[in-house]
Parts: C-alpha cells; structure tokens; sequence
C-alpha cells in the first residue's frame, strides 16, 4: 500500500520549499530510495537542479532533470511529469494536484507551504488519496 506524507512548513516562501525538498531528497537517498520529484515547471525543475547541486557543502545527490520522452536510471530524477519514470519507489510531489500515477510508488511526500493556494491545493490532494485509501501522515513542522 502507497504511504503518503504530508509536510505542512511553516513558511509561504518558494526558496524554503525547494530547500526543504533539497533535504528531504537527501534523507530518502541516503537510506537507499530512488526519487523522483514532480515540479510545477520547468523553471522550477531548473532552479531544484541548481539547488540540488549546492545546498550542502557535505551532500552529493547524484541527479538528471528528465526532458520529454526521456528516461534515468540516475538515483534521482526530476521534471514535470512522470513520463520515463520507472525507476522510482519515492514521489516528491511539488504539482498542484496528487499524483495521477501514485499507485507506482511505495512513498509519496507532499510539501506545503503556508500560502493560502498550497494549503487548499494539500486540502484536496489530501481528499483525493484520502479515497484511494492510501495510508496517509500528516507532519506540521
């Protein structure tokens, strides 16, 4: 059965979403998960790409942003949607709505942030896992 977890931060700014998805992505790597994370566009995939490379002086996150129609066997993917996704257990999902294709991973992580819009986009998120019976956590930080 597909875990899903729900982090709600406590701020509304877009750079401490990407961070926090920056150390979430190196915990699940480190216990030995391959990720793949869902951006809201490609602008936002470039900017997790950047930071990805250089949030931590002490962290490698080895990672490929994945074009239309391409495929990685990187630990780490990342682009807008999950075409050439197979290789993932773990879902790190920054889309506005839940996943369409939740069901191919083990773990799902939904980070939101305080603004208004994410939280009532986490609310129905929440609403549709919630009637997939996916088991969900809810972790306010």
């Amino acid at each position: 059965m597909t875990q899903v977890n729900f982090y709600t931060l406590p701020s509304s700014e877009a750079q401490s979403r990407l961070l926090f998805v920056c150390r979430l992505t190196e915990k699940a790597y480190s216990l030995g998960h391959r990720i793949h994370i869902q951006t809201e566009s490609d602008q936002q995939s470039k900017l997790l790409d950047d930071l990805l490379w250089q949030f931590s002086a002490s962290s490698f996150i080895p990672h490929k942003t994945l074009e239309e129609g391409s495929d990685s066997h990187d630990p780490v993917s990342l682009g807008t949607n999950l075409v050439g996704v197979k290789h993932a257990d773990v879902l790190i999902n920054l889309g506005k709505q839940a996943s369409q294709a939740a069901d191919q991973f083990s773990r799902i992580n939904e980070v939101i942030s305080a603004d208004p819009e994410s939280l009532e986009q986490g609310r129905n998120r929440y609403r549709d896992y919630k009637q997939k019976d996916f088991k969900i956590e809810t972790f306010k930080l």
